[in-house]
């Protein structure tokens, strides 16, 4: 009796131990838009040039996945995202984001250039 106790006891704070998704994704959003403003201000201090940069440099989440059960243990979410800074140049800069569980924080662990303009438009 006492281990069932235990058991149902300790089954309902497991639920309580993961994070709504709706939390998740917006600690995403606040970390690309701290990405974003960093790109930005790295580029002006760089070329002292502001008339490289788009009027408004923004970024698209171009992957966005959440993991359940085994793949869920150390990372329980994904991102990839493309960001756009550049006015007169077909380059931007692709990131990948991981969700770490275990400091409920998002992760970013890989960037790289890429040749090519949004395939959406520039929203300019």
């Amino acid at each position: 009796m006492k281990f069932l106790l235990i058991a149902l006891s300790f089954a309902a704070l497991l639920p309580g131990c993961s994070e709504p998704t709706e939390r998740i994704e917006n600690k995403l959003m606040d970390y690309l838009q701290d990405d974003l403003k960093f790109m930005v201000a790295e580029t002006i201090r760089s070329s002292k040039d502001k008339g490289v940069l788009l009027d408004t440099p923004y970024y698209r989440v171009k992957d966005f996945r959440l993991f359940d059960g085994a793949e869920a243990r150390i990372y329980a979410a994904y991102a990839e995202v493309d960001f756009f800074i550049y006015k007169d140049i077909a380059m931007h800069e692709k990131r990948k984001y991981r969700y770490d569980v275990n400091t409920r924080g998002w992760d970013r662990y890989k960037k790289e250039w890429k040749f090519g303009a949004d395939s959406l438009g520039n929203r300019e």
